[in-house]
């Protein structure tokens, strides 16, 4: 087997609200010189640090090496929005076997939650843990029919949820923005870079996390795997990409997903003359019930934080200039919904890569070189990505699980078309999206 380069590499800003929250952390040390392992995994995000912890576990005379390319814990991981979701948006397919394939799907998100949910009681992270459910809002009367046709399906699958309009409404989210909102239960909001800081402090002894030393070129010799740094060198009989967005980089999964660069913004904390000015409401998580509406959040510590991009980006991450010019976006958006605020109010702005298939599949795949992948979580990252850590780690150490079972039975990501008109194609969609969602943005 030839050298795979690995190209585009991750250049993360440093200017991600969730991790500027936390208290400075000294790295680990960079990969050098020449390493053996009984297993190296390449990334260490949710997937690669929960895969490391489990494999650690179950073989603790294994010696285990995981490399990142930056920090670890501080790429997507860090930067997604916090949610944990079991129920996602579905328009409502009432026959048998869509009924049937969302009940599937739905009991696959609901055993990562309770994955992330069992991490945090056992070892009692602080990730500000929110378990008050989530909402799919509208602020077009238009398409509030989504959201009943969404609530028929939760009915039938008897999941506890309720639809709430007007004054009710305007007071649980300190805005009058929204038309209707569709509450689920389930639904857990936390802060993302503490659980990935957590992750890390959780690793065993015979775990050792290299940081800040990106991997170059990796290729099966023999019965082993050579993965190749800057300044080093591993040598181990198995390997997992637990890279998601940046898959296609190792020259893996390139016809099955596909990576999309978002942007948010966060403001500091409000005031208390701010905050009573948009009614002093409990914190809150908001998805847009139409493809490419803002995501927002209101959170514990009085910040809201609103993402309304995604992108076909050529180099993924995105330049100081190109993030002011999405704050300004995101700054729309807000005044939008709490106009009495000021213009100033953002502190923060960040990009970060998510993975996507064209059927909404996941990558849980061992391909004939025997190297193992997992991601393309299609928005659900922080459950899946930890349950899938770990299943591959079970699946590394020779075992089945039931959980396995469940991943293997759900469908595959579809072929996509080949480049240049697979960027083309999810352009021309998000172009559509966007200009469908424009109003609830």
């Amino acid at each position: 087997m030839s050298s795979k380069v690995f190209s585009p590499l991750p250049i993360n800003d440093q200017t991600c609200g969730w991790t500027q929250a936390l208290p400075s952390r000294q790295p680990n040390a960079t990969l050098q010189g020449e390493h053996t392992a009984d297993f190296v995994i390449v990334g260490a995000g949710y997937t690669g640090l929960s895969a490391a912890r489990k494999f650690a576990q179950l073989n603790p005379n294994a010696k285990v090496i995981i490399i990142d390319a930056q920090r670890a814990g501080e790429g997507a991981s860090a930067r997604n929005s916090g949610y944990l979701v079991d129920s996602t948006l579905n328009d409502g397919h009432m026959s048998d076997t869509g009924l049937q394939q969302y009940r599937e799907k739905y009991a696959l998100n609901k055993a990562g939650v309770d994955c992330v949910g069992q991490l945090v009681i056992d070892h009692k992270i602080d990730c500000d843990w929110d378990a008050s459910g989530k909402f799919h809002a509208t602020a077009v009367p238009a398409h509030e029919s989504k959201l009943q046709r969404f609530s028929e399906l939760l009915k039938e699958l008897e999941l506890t949820h309720r639809v709430i309009s007007g004054t009710e409404l305007n007071h649980r989210l300190g805005t009058s923005y929204y038309t209707q909102a569709l509450w689920t239960a389930g639904g857990v909001m936390l802060q993302p870079a503490k659980l990935a800081r957590a992750y890390i402090e959780l690793l065993p002894d015979n775990v050792a996390l290299y940081e800040n030393s990106p991997v170059l070129t990796w290729r099966k010799q023999g019965m082993d795997f050579l993965v190749s740094t800057p300044m080093g060198q591993v040598k181990a009989p198995q390997l997992l990409m637990a890279v998601n967005g940046f898959m296609a980089s190792a020259g893996l999964k390139r016809k099955r997903a596909f990576p999309l660069t978002l942007t948010a913004s966060m403001t500091r904390s409000l005031n208390d003359a701010e905050y009573a000015s948009i009614g002093s409401p409990k914190a809150w998580g908001l998805l847009s019930a139409q493809a490419m509406g803002a995501t927002v959040r209101l959170t514990e510590d009085r910040r809201i934080m609103v993402r309304n991009t995604a992108e076909v980006w050529p180099s993924m991450n995105m330049s100081t200039r190109h993030l002011e010019q999405r704050k300004l976006i995101h700054l729309r958006g807000l005044k939008r919904r709490f106009p009495q605020l000021s213009d100033d109010i953002f502190d923060s702005c960040w990009s970060g890569i998510t993975c996507i298939s064209g059927n909404n599949g996941q990558v849980f795949d061992q391909l004939e070189s025997k190297v193992l992948i997992a991601g393309c979580y299609n928005g659900g990252g922080i459950g899946l990505a930890t349950l899938f850590g770990e299943q591959m780690a079970y699946l590394a150490s020779g075992q089945t699980t039931d959980a396995i079972a469940m991943i293997q039975a759900r469908p595959k990501p579809n072929t996509l078309p080949p480049q240049p008109l697979l960027s083309l194609g999810v352009r021309l969609r998000l172009i559509r999206d966007g200009i469908i969602a424009r109003k609830e943005n």
